[in-house]
Formats: C-alpha cells, structure tokens, sequence
C-alpha cells in the first residue's frame, strides 16, 4: 500500500506490544511530575528504537506501546526487525531503570508480546496507522502473558526469525478471547548476521557442472588476458565455499591465489578483506612496493593503520586506495595469473562493492579473475551486480538432488565408523530427505547420530547446539574464546584470553581439528572455524559476562599491537576496526548483564572515541557510507549532553548531502537537537547547517543578518561562527562576490585553526583554494597557498587533483604557460588513474584556457566543447552552457563570426552562469559591431557593463571590459576608459599575460 492509496488494504504485519510491568505500583509511589518525566523517557526509548529498525508506532494504550511491522512497505525481514527493535527496547529499559534506581528508588521492567498475521491497514501512509485484526489481539495477550524481562514470540513469528534468534518454548498459553492454547516462545537472544558453513573433508559431489562452468571460466581469463568476474550464489550450507576451495586446488601450480572475507560484525570495515589479502603478502611485501609505486605503497600501508588520530596527512582516499589496489593486482597478474576470491560478499560495504566492479571495468591485459562468493541478498544491496560487464558470470547453488544426497550421505558414513555401527537404513534415509539438499545439515545430522542423539533436532543451529555439548570442558573454552575473537584468529590471540598459558589452547586447538569445527588458516599459528554457523552458535551460547570482559581484552590487545608492523610486513590485520568493534560488543553485553558496573561510562567513552576516529577516517578519504555508519554509532554511545554531539552531527549532515541524501542530512541535525535539548549552540549550529542544506538544494540565499545577530550573543561559539562564514562565502558565490566569499572563508579558516578541528579547516582550504581563481586574491597568494595544499594533501592524489587545476590556472594567467600545462597533465594522469570523472572533465576545461591564452583558438575551442558535452551528461546544465559559450568565442577569436554567432544560439537552450551570461552579451555586441550594428552593439555593451558590477572577479571583468572597449572603438566612441579598467583589473589579480596584451592595445590606440 502506497502513500498515494489510502483504501483499507488485508496485510500480513508484525505487530510488537511492549508495556511496563507493575505500573500501578508506580504511580501509587511517585509524584504524578516525576512518573510523567521516567515515562516520557520510556516512551522515547522505546519509540527510538522500533522507528531505527524500521516500526510504526500505532498507538500508546496507557504504559504499553504497539508498532507495526510491514507498513507501509513489507519486508522480507519484518519479523526480525520486530524481535531486534523488542530487544533493543528491552536492553533501554532495563538501562533507564539502571540509570534512576539510584536516585528514584524504584526499577523498571517491561514485557512484550510480538505475533505475524493477516490484518486491514485501514492507513499506512505514516503516524495515522491503523491496524485491525487477531493478530494485534494475539500480540496484546502474549505481552500481557509475558513476564518481567521477558519477550513472547507467536509461534509464526518464531518460525520466521529461528534462524537468527535462540527461542526457548513455552507450555501452551491459554489466553483471553482464544479458544485453544496458543503456541509461544521466549527469545533469549537474537543474533541478526548468519554466515555460510564450509566442508571440505569428502570429494564434491553434484556439483561437476558448476566447476566445469568455474574452470572454463578461468581458461577463458588466462588466453584472454582479461579481468572476469564470477559471482558465486547459494544459502548458507549449500556449499559455496566448497565448490571454490574444489576449483583452487584444481588449479595450476602458477596462479597466484587471494583470498578476503567480509564480516558479518563491526561497523565500517570496508576494506577488512583487501588487508586480509595484504597480510598474506607480508614476506613478498618489499617488492610488490617498489612495484605499486610510491602513491600505491602509501595507499595500502594506509589501509593498515591504527587511526589513533581522526585524521593523518596520509590517510588515502577511497579514489587512492581502488587505484592502488588495481594496481597492486595488476602487479601480481603481470607476474603470474591471479585469482582474487572475496567471501560472504551480502556483507560488504558498498565502497567495496564499487571497488570490486572498478577492478572489473578497468584492469586490461592482465589476466584476472574475481570470485565473489555471496547469498542471494547481494542483489537486494546492488540490484546491478555484474550488469554491463563485458566478462561476468554468475552461478546460483540450489539444493542437490536426492541421488547425490544419497552419495554425499554414503561418503559421510564411510568416514566415521561409529556412525556405520549403529545406523539402519530408516535412518540413512531420513537424514538424505530430511536434509533438504543442504550438505551441511546432512553433515550435521550424521555426527548428532553418531553422538548418540535420540532424535533429530530440526534445524541447522540446533544440531550445532548439540554437537556443541558433547565438547569437553577445554574444548569448549577455547572454542568460546575462538568465537569472541572471530571467524579467523592465531594462537595469539587465545593465549590472551587465557593469561598467556599457551598449554590451554595446543592439545584442545588439535582435538578441535579432528572433530573438523575448525581448521587451519592461511598463517602460521592462525587458524578459522570451518562454519560460520558454527562460530556464531558457539558465540551465542558463551556467558554475555565473560564475553564482555573478552571484548574488552582483545581491544587493549589490538590497541597496543599497531606498532608491531616492520618494512618487511607492515599488515598486521585491520587493528582500527578490531579495536571498535571489540569496544562496541563489550559496552553493548556490560549494557545488558552489569548495567550499574562501574567501569561502564569510561568503557563507553573508549568505544565512542574510537568509533568517531574511525568515522573521522573514513570521512576523511571519502568512504562516505563507513563514515555515515560509524559516527552514527559513535554518536548513539555517547551520553546525551555531550558538546561533541554538535560537532557529530555537521559532520553526518556534510557526508549525508555529498551522498545527495538531503533528508538524511537534516535529520542528523535533529537528532543532535534530541541529544542536546535547550542547548543554544547547538541549536544556532544546526540553523546554520539548515540553511546552508537549503542552499545547496536550489533554495534563495537566506538573510543572513538575523544570523549574525544571534552570533554575536555568544562570540565564542566557534563552530557555528566557522559554518557561518561557510554559509556566507556560499551566498556570495552564488551572488558573484568573490571576494567577499574569499573572505568569509579566511575569517573561518582563523576560527578552524585555534578550534584544532583538522575537518572543518580541510573543507575550507578546499574551497579556499578553488576560490582565488576567481576572487580578488593575486596570483602569486593563490599559489603559494597551492603550495601549501600540494604538501598537506600529499598522501591523497584525488584532493590533490583540484588544487593541482587551480595552480595550473593562475600559472597560465601569471604567463607561465609551461608550467600550467606541466601541472594539468599531472592532475589528468591523477584523475584518469583514479577514475575521478568531474576532475578530468575540470582538467579538459582549465586546458581550454590555457591553449586560448596561447592563442591557439581552435585547439581551445575542442576543448572547451568536450568539457561542456561532459558535463551535460553528467547532469550540470548551466556550467555546461557556460563552456559551450566559451568554445563560440574561440570561434569569434578565430574571424568566423558566422559560425561563432549559430553556436552563440545554440548556447541559449540552457541558464547560463553569471560568467557564461557576461560572455555572451559581450559576444553578441562583438558580434553586432561587425555586422555595422553599432547602436546593438553598444546597447550590449551597455547591459554588459552594468551586469558586470554584480561581481568581482578581476579576469572576468578584465575579459569583458575589453570587449566592450573593442565595442566602442568600432562605434566611434573612446575606448580608453574601459581599456584602462580592464587593465587595472588584470593587475590586481597578477595575470600578467591578458595585462600585457590589452597595454600592448592600448598603445595601438595612440
């Protein structure tokens, strides 16, 4: 049911009810104020955590709340996003009342009942829901049959979440209004990610096809001398990652073999596969750096580490780091064919996903091939994957037949004789059909039976669950240890956990190997767990207490371990995001089991700190969905009050609007007003913030004047006085005033600099430097402030593309032509290598402009042209207009005025810019006045002239005040004033070519 179709419609919903427990007591205890404000923060909690994950809330029945799931949209997911948000809720409560019972002397519990059914949505356009049905009834009854604590899940909703969730059955519960007891479950704990289990211990069977499918594939990669892309599908179990160890082992001794897995846990770990690939290069590190180059080696080194700091000179941006890691697989494919294979890729972030598909389209002449490995969610996340590839596969995985589950079963017997010993053919049978063509549950059931299992548990978890119980006491606790680390772990790492006593972990790691639950890794002393599933049970079932102190343990470990690294191996694994990620599941269990423990705020604090770093990083190369994702996080650990917040939320707000989520981008805003109520700093930032949103989004410019009154009650407010000038220099751009907007950008760069904030004085250098190409600022200022930005963006080709332009431009009008083409085709050869599209196409442009000064009018004149049909296509109309002016007076210069005057026309589809609107009414009086047409002409120039007072770029105005003295000479009037302006403005600017030439005409005119 869409917004626009308000008629009652019959949907199957999730509905959640969640109410307090014992709220009568409450009030007989509290003051009615003071009951009103803990409910209000229960409500708001609550509320908070349904709407994130994806609810409506229908209604507020005096203490409970009810939400919907699957309005106005369904989700394939609902179900869980119900029992996520129930969870969620639940943990806020039992934290709010954590956080009163000291001062309040009372607790709070809540309950929750959650059911799926059909209902009528007699509206689902937003907040005016309306739900009608016995499946609100049923979610009502089980909240009110659930205990304090507790969360109560029909037995349709468990069915549907099983998979993510550990349940625990109820006895029937008779409820009120049913007529047969109903069904129920209590959820323990809800796991949302779920991984692909392994095996490899018997041949591969019913798969020949699909291998032959892979080989020939890789044949057709290796004549080719091509870069392919083979997308590899299935649900968890099918056997994915079989089938791709199978075709490894197959192939040639000489194909050089990387492997990465994205994680189904932490918080922006982009490029986690890429150093795990990395990490595997470490002994052959020193020459595969000399051979990626000075700019390759940094980006990859980059990739490793720590980020103590929000920002470091060389943090690479993600331009850098995809051309680096094209390069990097260039290099090894040169040598020796290379198979690049990336696992659990549903999980990766989508600057991954855009770097794996920039590898597709661009590697040449190198034989390649990239084995994606992914459940079918894939396509949810990129709808396009691998469409438009010229070389792309993909393989879906389904179930296998009867006849090779029978063969698969057969194999799995004949390797454990205890299961030959006992078994009957009933029961060979069963696990063949009961199966469902998933090797891995055959497997599974196999070793449940061999163990001694009365019966057959009905799900892939809880076999594990049992084959889990049969461990020994040191088996368990290293695989539980195992878990908390991750998919993948070392020795090491165990030993931390276990106060370095390497004697726990050797003859139990052995033991776990036989039983095959794990295996080794692809480094010495490194080992990983031969399901996922398998980690994520074992995981599930580990105390939240000891895992909390685990995570917290680990992350001092990864902390401390960055300085490890050496020249010859400087990729240690993603520290950075091991230390967030370690901090964040230890403040979220502590949350959940020692809420009032004291160590929790600095603990917070830690994660929080750490995830802003993190998010400080991405944001600084530009990986604007990590970045999103973990300031976001950051944000929530951090206590409500904090100043930080303010800070957080321009932050989100400037990544939201570079992603073109301008909604997104204003709701930041209003979530630091929730986290920051009645703060007047805040609230002046985010106004600040709004207006400039507006802005950017095609609004009028605001007044700026009530802001700068507001300001001045608080001269010290920084932040919002350094988006203030933000805000004006944007006004004044758009209003042509150059200088003023230079200044606006120095008068918040002087703020920026004292505040210690690195962001907000990279943003305005950036648009600092972009500026004196046009502002008053002379050529010599502007470039020794390119200098400057040369060496502070160093470690990043794609900042250093723009400021490369700028300096190219004021170069050429300082008369140093040479040294303005050297220094484009160094940003062309930066922005082709990274793929920056709107940078190439300003490199073409500033050319245009170097070549007129030239006086090569014609070469000019392609130029221009090119950049404008660029831009066009790109979706930017009026700059876009403006160049295809500039190639019509390349035209003009060039005698055809003919010609010059039709691309004049066809300049006039589109609004022009101020600049492009000046040249072409100095072109049409240039025009008219060689036609004879002196009033027209004259009449041009004159309109010309009095728009050119609205701006005060010194080189345009220099540009047009010749033309209109051109204008009066052929007229009959005296030229020398405008000549003389024309010159004084080229002067100030310091662009002594175009001043030489209108001096050297001035002195025709005597």
């Amino acid at each position: 049911m869409s917004d626009r179709d308000p008629r009652p419609t019959r949907r199957n919903v999730v509905v959640l009810f969640i109410d307090i427990v014992g709220s009568t007591e409450l009030a007989e205890r509290l003051d009615p104020e003071l009951l009103l404000r803990i409910l209000d923060r229960y409500y708001a909690a609550c509320r908070t955590e349904i709407f994130e994950h994806g609810g409506a809330v229908e209604k507020y029945i005096g203490d409970a709340i009810m939400a919907v799931f699957g309005v106005p949209v369904s989700r394939e997911d609902d179900a869980l996003r119900a029992v996520l948000a129930a969870d969620a809720a639940m943990t806020a409560v039992h934290r709010l009342s954590a956080e009163i019972a000291p001062t309040h002397g009372v607790r709070l519990d809540a309950h929750c009942g959650i059911a799926f059914g059909e209902v009528m949505v007699a509206d689902g356009s937003g907040s005016n829901v309306r739900v009608i049905g016995d499946t609100v009834n049923t979610a009502s009854r089980l909240q009110s049959a659930a205990g304090g604590g507790e969360i109560l899940l029909s037995d349709d909703v468990a069915r549907l979440v099983r998979r993510h969730a550990l349940l625990d059955g109820v006895p029937p519960l008779t409820l009120k209004g049913k007529r047969d007891p109903v069904r129920a479950w209590r959820l323990i704990t809800v796991e949302p990610d779920r991984g692909a289990p392994e095996t490899d211990t018997v041949p591969l069977i019913g798969r020949t096809e699909e291998l032959q499918q892979l080989t020939r594939f890789h044949d057709r990669v290796v004549r080719g001398r091509q870069c392919c892309m083979a997308t590899l599908l299935g649900v968890p179990g099918i056997g994915k990652s079989r089938l791709v160890r199978e075709f490894l082992t197959n192939l040639p001794e000489d194909v050089t073999v990387l492997a990465g897995r994205c994680p189904s846990y932490g918080i922006g770990a982009t490029y986690r596969p890429i150093t795990e690939m990395l990490e595997a290069l470490n002994g052959d590190w020193p020459t595969i750096a000399e051979a990626v180059g000075t700019e390759g080696e940094r980006a990859l080194r980059g990739l490793a580490c720590r980020g103590d700091a929000e920002y470091q000179d060389d943090t690479p941006g993600v331009a850098e780091i995809a051309q680096a890691v094209r390069s990097l697989f260039e290099v090894l494919a040169q040598r020796r064919p290379l198979v690049v294979v990336l696992d659990n890729l549903q999980w990766a972030e989508p600057t991954l996903l855009d770097l794996i598909e920039d590898c597709s389209a661009w590697l040449a002449d190198v034989p390649v091939l990239l084995v994606c490995v992914a459940r079918p969610e894939l396509y949810e996340a990129r709808p396009s994957w691998g469409g438009g590839m010229t070389c792309a596969m993909a393989l879906e995985l389904g179930p296998m037949s009867p006849p090779h589950m029978a063969r698969l079963v057969a194999e799995l017997r004949a390797g454990r004789a205890d299961v030959v010993a006992h078994d009957d053919d009933g029961t060979y049978q069963r696990v063949i059909h009961g199966s469902d063509g998933n090797p891995l549950f055959a497997e599974l059931m196999l070793e449940t039976l061999a163990e001694g299992a009365a019966s057959l548990p009905p799900t892939i978890q809880a076999l594990l669950g049992a084959r889990l119980d049969r461990l020994d006491a040191a088996e368990r606790q290293v695989l539980e240890r195992a878990a908390t680390i991750g998919h993948s772990f070392s020795v090491e790492q165990l030993e931390v956990l276990f106060d370095g006593e390497p004697a726990m972990t050797a003859a139990p790691l052995s033991r776990l190997r036989r039983e095959r639950l794990i295996r080794r890794g692809a480094l010495p002393g490194a080992y990983e767990f031969a399901q996922t599933l398998t980690r994520e049970t074992v995981y599930a079932l580990t105390s939240k207490e000891v895992r909390a102190d685990w995570h917290r343990r680990l992350a001092d470990w990864f902390g401390d371990r960055a300085g490890d690294a050496s020249e010859q191996a400087p990729f240690l694994g993603p520290a950075s995001g091991d230390v967030s990620r370690h901090l964040l599941a230890a403040c979220r269990l502590t949350r959940q089991v020692r809420p009032g423990d004291p160590l929790l705020p600095e603990l917070t604090g830690r994660a929080a700190d750490q995830l802003i770093r993190d998010g400080g990083q991405a944001l600084h190369r530009r990986d604007l969905p990590a970045a999103i994702a973990l300031l976001e996080q950051g944000r929530e650990m951090l206590p409500p009050g904090r100043d930080e917040h303010r800070s957080l939320a321009v932050r989100i707000s400037d990544a939201e609007l570079a992603r073109g989520e301008a909604a997104a981008a204003a709701a930041a805003l209003d979530r630091a007003e929730e986290l920051l109520p009645e703060d007047p700093r805040t609230q002046l930032t985010c106004v600040i913030q709004r207006e400039v949103l507006a802005l950017r989004s095609g609004a009028r410019a605001p007044e700026l004047e009530p802001l700068r009154v507001r300001l001045a009650l608080d001269p010290r407010d920084d932040l919002s006085w350094c988006r203030f000038h933000q805000l004006q220099a944007l006004v004044h751009i758009q209003e042509g005033r150059f200088g003023a907007a230079d200044r606006a950008l120095r008068d918040g760069l002087a703020l920026a600099r004292p505040m210690g904030d690195r962001y907000e004085e990279d943003r305005l250098l950036g648009g600092l430097c972009e500026l004196v190409q046009w502002s008053p600022t002379p050529v010599p200022e502007g470039l020794a402030l390119c200098a400057d930005l040369l060496a502070r963006f160093a470690g990043d080709r794609a900042l250093l593309v723009p400021v490369l332009v700028t300096r190219a431009r004021l170069l050429a009008l300082a008369g140093d032509l040479g040294g303005a083409r050297e220094s484009l085709d160094t940003a062309g050869q930066y922005a082709e290598e990274l793929h920056l599209g709107l940078s190439a196409v300003a490199v073409v442009q500033v050319r245009g402009l170097v070549e007129s000064l030239d006086g090569n009018h014609q070469d000019a004149r392609e130029l221009f042209s090119r950049a404008a049909a660029a831009l066009r296509t790109a979706g930017h109309g009026g700059p876009a207009v403006t160049l295809e002016i500039y190639a019509a007076r390349e035209t003009l210069r060039q005698g055809d005025v003919r010609q010059a005057a039709a691309e004049l026309a066809r300049g006039d589809a589109g609004p022009p810019q101020l600049r492009g609107e000046l040249t072409a009414l100095a072109m049409r009086g240039a025009i008219a006045s060689f036609d004879g047409e002196h009033a027209d002409a004259m009449s041009a120039a004159d309109r010309a002239a009095a728009l050119l007072e609205s701006t005060d770029d010194p080189c345009l105005r220099g540009d047009v005040l010749v033309e209109i003295a051109r204008i009066r000479r052929a007229a009959g009037h005296d030229p020398a004033e405008p000549a003389r302006r024309a010159l004084d403005a080229y002067l100030s600017k310091g662009a002594t070519l175009s001043a030489r030439r209108v001096r050297d005409w001035m002195k025709g005119l005597r």
